[in-house]
């Protein structure tokens, strides 16, 4: 068996979108900025008038409270991940796919602290 055998086709898949995301992220950093949130929150199943002017919406989204209701509400929470991932990249110079989990876990740990555990 090969090593590429031994990886499921959810791993590659997940692995592709990784490297996708990396790649997409590394290069549009400031330029590509608004196009890269519009996509992504598309891909998220935002509206497009959701998905208008993400960078002052993300403002907005992480100066919010993390509550019980956010931690439950599927769209709240990959909007907080992706708005709070954009920013870790910016400040922090990591990679997309680091920022992501990061993003989950910081997410986890202050639903916990609020009475949701997701």
């Amino acid at each position: 068996m090969t090593e590429e055998e031994t990886i499921s086709e959810r791993e590659r898949c997940r692995l592709m979108w990784e490297i996708a995301l990396e790649e997409i992220g590394n290069t549009c950093r400031e330029e590509g900025k608004e196009e890269f949130f519009k996509s992504a929150g598309e891909l998220l199943g935002l509206e497009k008038s959701e998905s208008n002017d993400i960078s002052a919406k993300c403002e907005l989204v992480l100066a919010q409270p993390i509550t019980k209701e956010l931690c439950y509400d599927f769209r709240k929470t990959r909007q907080w991940v992706l708005c709070n991932s954009w920013a870790l990249m910016e400040k922090e110079k990591i990679r997309f796919g680091d920022a992501i989990r990061k993003s989950w876990t910081d997410l986890k740990a202050k639903c916990a602290e609020a009475g949701a555990i997701i």
